[in-house]
């Protein structure tokens, strides 16, 4: 295509002097040639511009004697006059001109959008250039969609007119959503949705919508989604269990609804990986606490009585002495049999609902399911770790009962000893673990293998190591030349120190300190790694010391991971005097995973419950339906106090437990609760780590609800009773109308709030909802009563008279939509009066005109308009009198407080309606306020 440039036009073309292309008709005396008089070719039109007869004889023109793209030059056109034989020629210059339009791209228009955008386009000229040129459009139209045909034309009186006919398409306007696809995380409770997306314009946008329980009644809040590259994804919100639909909707275009599952919290699968070994898999994250032993001698095993594990051919397995660990997302349980015990057979294995709890605090549905333990796959190597420069873990696929014989070579083949300096572990394996860790003495040089080989090693079903013998690789690396040492030593309390090291060390062990404090000497109880900072170490004490105290750590008592060993370390630190008796810090009501109440004491210090505590007394007040009474003091056994798991501050009691025979639902309770011994002395409710005691009282104020019960399976429905009379009359249909603009609707139970405030739920035909107000429930169940106000947008109905009422997907508080609920109210008209105008029909009288009748009064009254001049309230002229009213009166006359001058009404006059205003129409609504310009 020849390259675009700025149309430059030919008028120097035709300002060539008239007497040059002037006709002049000559015939050579010696020939037969008549040569005409010279013209220019104009728009392209080569037959106009050559004669059509000689002395009226037709002529016949040779076309191609002439080039029509050679512009600027005269060339001679040839012909002859038909049967004259008398040849003719006729000198012509070809002035540039429009050849063809030659649109740049396919047209697409939208389906009812006028056609733009076209009605400039690129012109191909004679001189070999496109010039961008207007063209009228004809054909064009975007009814329907389709390919069809138009024309454009391009017509310029210098440059010729030439038309071209092309195609366009009309697509649909429409979103176009297709490709669905979704699916649900089970564990996080969230629906993910695909899709494909076309058409999508800026500002629109696509949004996912959830119809709970598939009551398409009962839309969830939408969520909108990312649409990039017309590739959608959204994820829902925490979704409830139980059987929902979705929809992706942009404006008015739907996909069809389209139905998933939430599972509720249960137990997906129960099988066996090993004679040793059972794995529960739920499909949520589950409590850990709940089913495993956090505290204590059992700390690890399974909690008693949660989970029944009945052997149904004598191979039974001790359950809550079984070894239960969590897997990191908390939805795997894995029991491992203790000590010798072996899973082998058919197994019960049930679990009751509630006994096991989501990480949410939800139960998990019951479960009952008999499997079949049949071990028949052998153990196997499936790895190693380096843990330091000299020890290497060996892991197994499964617990090994027995690791049979291991022996040890070098790379050149010398055997290594098994003890000693040579590869010392196998003698330390305990039965029933899935690794060994073995450490490379010093007769194993640094910087080489020692490949270690099994014999005979065993699972507990019997089945060796495959294969057998089995022979994986230890590699002993060098030390890095740089001793561990120890950073900080800092007490953290009468009974505990903290320790850190420069680098990351292998482990330490309470014997590998000695503690001489001022108080004497001290043992270690206890070891615990920072869950966070893994270079320090929290060591306990066996009991409290004070004063300048000697912690020394043992020579080469802990290595780090290189294998470099530490040097003896002796350092002096203070453990300030603990003189500080333990307090409560607070005293608050929380809900167990278990559904019920508990108050929760919480104290200043770590403590323990005070040995010779037998009793809680309990005295203060209680108040419940706004009447106050003094509690009559009563004992509650200590043993319900018990400590938080996984706290050494905290201790619980249940609130059904401290509340024996004063425990009133909604009551708040003012409590002092004091400790008391056999004798019922007073007596220190706990004491801290050096025995310093508490208080023996405290106070709790808190305000009791209720333990947690079944939920209710009831949805909400309309209270019809409007008077709660007992008796539902054939005029009560639970719509109350109070004025023009405010209407109640009654129903039965407690609302969810989310969907009793959503003013989509509710519909008056003729009107608009604006506004919706939950009230507080009133009334104890099971017969709760609650009610919404409804307050209608000002001026939405225009006219008076009974309209349908429609209250649809309010949800009752446990989650359950109603059913749609239609009925007919009537209803006043509630568009407010507006003042049409005011004139000034004397030196103190206004005359006002609403725009519709207003209602009998017979009271003259200054509380409705007040006069301004200049804009200005003015003291001595701002009362306006307004005069007694007939009925469906649309004009008043009112009275100004004194005449108005010239210079008043020059500086403008306007009449202003007051907030206490009370002329209203017949409908009884009130005058709309604002101001109004008094004209003459």
């Amino acid at each position: 295509m020849a390259k675009k440039k700025q149309f430059v036009t030919a008028a120097a073309a035709f300002a060539v002097a008239a007497s040059a292309v002037a006709p002049a008709i000559t015939a050579d005396a010696a020939s037969t040639t008549v040569r005409l008089s010279s013209d220019y070719v104009r728009v392209g039109d080569l037959d106009a511009t050559l004669d059509k007869e000689y002395k009226g004889s037709e002529i016949y023109w040779y076309k191609s004697s002439v080039d029509m793209n050679k512009l600027g030059v005269f060339q001679t056109a040839k012909g002859f006059v038909k049967g004259q034989g008398i040849r003719v020629e006729k000198r012509v210059r070809v002035l540039n001109y429009a050849q063809e339009i030659k649109p740049e791209s396919e047209f697409v228009f939208e389906q009812g959008v006028p056609v733009s955008g076209i009605r400039v386009q690129p012109v191909l000229f004679a001189d070999g250039n496109e010039y961008a040129k207007p063209v009228s459009v004809a054909g064009f139209n975007t009814d329907k969609v389709g390919e069809f045909e138009g024309t454009l034309t391009y017509a310029n009186r210098a440059y010729g007119v030439v038309t071209k006919t092309v195609k366009y398409k009309v697509v649909a306007t429409e979103v176009e959503i297709s490709n669905v696809s979704s699916s649900v995380d089970q564990a996080a409770e969230v629906l993910s949705v695909n899709a494909d997306v076309k058409n999508l314009k800026d500002g629109e946008k696509v949004e996912l919508v959830v119809y709970a329980n598939r009551d398409m009644n009962a839309p969830l809040p939408a969520v909108q989604a990312e649409v990039k590259d017309g590739k959608l994804t959204v994820k829902s919100a925490k979704l409830p269990a139980g059987n929902h639909s979705f929809i992706l909707r942009s404006g008015e275009v739907k996909t069809d609804a389209v139905n998933f599952t939430v599972e509720a919290p249960e137990v997906k699968e129960v099988k066996a990986i090993n004679a040793k070994e059972i794995v529960i898999k739920f499909n949520k994250a589950i409590d850990k606490d709940g089913i495993i032993e956090a505290t204590g001698a059992n700390a690890g095993t399974l909690v008693d009585n949660k989970l029944v594990i009945n052997s149904l051919d004598g191979s039974a397995v001790t359950a809550n002495s079984a070894i239960a660990t969590l897997s990191a997302d908390k939805m795997e349980l894995t029991i491992k049999a203790s000590g010798a015990e072996k899973f082998s057979g058919r197994y019960d294995i049930k679990l009751a609902k509630g006994d096991v709890k989501t990480a949410a605090g939800q139960d998990i549905a019951a479960y009952s399911e008999t499997i079949k333990v049949e071990d028949t796959v052998a153990p196997s190597i499936v790895g190693t770790e380096q843990l330091t420069a000299s020890t290497v873990k060996v892991k197994f696929s499964e617990p090994i009962a027995d690791l049979g014989a291991v022996t040890f070579k070098t790379a050149s083949g010398a055997t290594v000893s098994g003890t000693g300096n040579g590869v010392t572990g196998a003698a330390a394996f305990v039965a029933g673990s899935k690794e060994v860790v073995f450490t490379l003495g010093s007769d194993v040089a640094a910087n080489s293998v020692v490949t270690a080989t099994f014999v005979g090693a065993k699972d507990y079903a019997g089945l060796l190591l495959s294969p057998n013998p089995t022979s994986v690789s230890l590699t002993k690396g060098a030390a890095d030349g740089t001793k561990p040492t120890v950073s900080e030593i800092t007490p953290v309390s009468p009974v505990k120190f903290a320790v850190k090291f420069s680098e990351l060390v292998s482990g330490l062990a309470a014997g590998d300190f000695t503690i001489t404090a001022e108080t004497g000497a001290a043992t270690v109880s206890s070891i615990e790694q920072d869950e966070t900072d893994k270079t320090k170490y929290y060591v306990t004490l066996s009991g409290p010391i004070q004063g300048l105290t000697t912690i020394a750590l043992a020579n080469q008592a802990v290595t780090d991971m290189t294998g470099e060993q530490s040097e003896a370390v002796s350092r002096i630190v203070t453990f300030a005097q603990d003189t500080v008796a333990p307090k409560v810090d607070s005293a608050v009501v929380v809900r167990g995973t278990d559904n019920k109440e508990y108050l929760e004491v919480t104290f200043s210090e770590e403590v323990t419950k005070e040995s010779g505590l037998v009793n809680l007394a309990v005295s203060g007040s209680k108040t419940a339906d706004f009447v106050t009474s003094t509690l009559t003091g009563y004992n509650v056994a200590a043993s319900n106090l018990v400590p938080v798991s996984g706290s050494k501050t905290k201790f619980r009691i249940e609130l059904a437990q401290l509340l024996t025979g004063v425990d009133t639902e909604n009551a708040s309770y003012n409590l002092t609760i004091t400790g008391k011994d056999a004798s019922a002395s007073n007596i220190a409710l706990v004491e801290d780590v050096v025995n310093l005691d508490s208080s023996a009282s405290f106070q709790a104020q808190f305000t009791r609800s209720k333990d947690g019960t079944v939920a209710s399976t009831n949805q909400a429905t309309i209270n019809k009773d409007e008077d709660n009379d007992g008796t539902v009359t054939t005029s009560e249909n639970g719509i109350v109308v109070s004025g023009n603009n405010t209407v109640t609707v009654m129903f039965n139970g407690e609302l969810d709030g989310a969907s009793a405030v959503n003013v989509n739920n509710y519909k008056i035909d003729g009107a608009i909802v604006e506004k919706v107000v939950l009230n507080p429930a009133t009334g104890t169940a099971p017969n709760v009563k609650q009610t919404v106000t409804l307050t209608l947008k000002d001026g939405s109905n225009s006219y008076t008279g009974a309209r349908y009422v429609t209250v649809s997907g309010v949800k009752a508080k446990n989650g359950l939509a109603m059913d749609e609920y239609k009925t007919t109210e009537s209803f006043n008209e509630n568009v407010r009066p507006v003042i049409t105008s005011a004139k000034l029909v004397g030196l103190n009288k206004v005359v006002v005109t609403f725009s519709e009748g207003l209602a009998a009064d017979v009271a003259t009254s200054t509380n409705d308009f007040e006069l301004l001049i200049g804009g200005q309230k003015v003291s001595s002229n701002d009362s306006v009198t307004t005069p007694v009213v007939s009925a469906d009166a649309k004009s008043l006359e009112l009275t100004l407080e004194d005449d108005v001058t010239a210079a008043n009404v020059q500086s403008g006059l306007t009449l202003k309606v007051l907030d206490t205003i009370d002329l209203e129409d017949l409908a009884g609504n009130i005058v709309s306020g604002g101001q109004v310009t008094i004209t003459k």
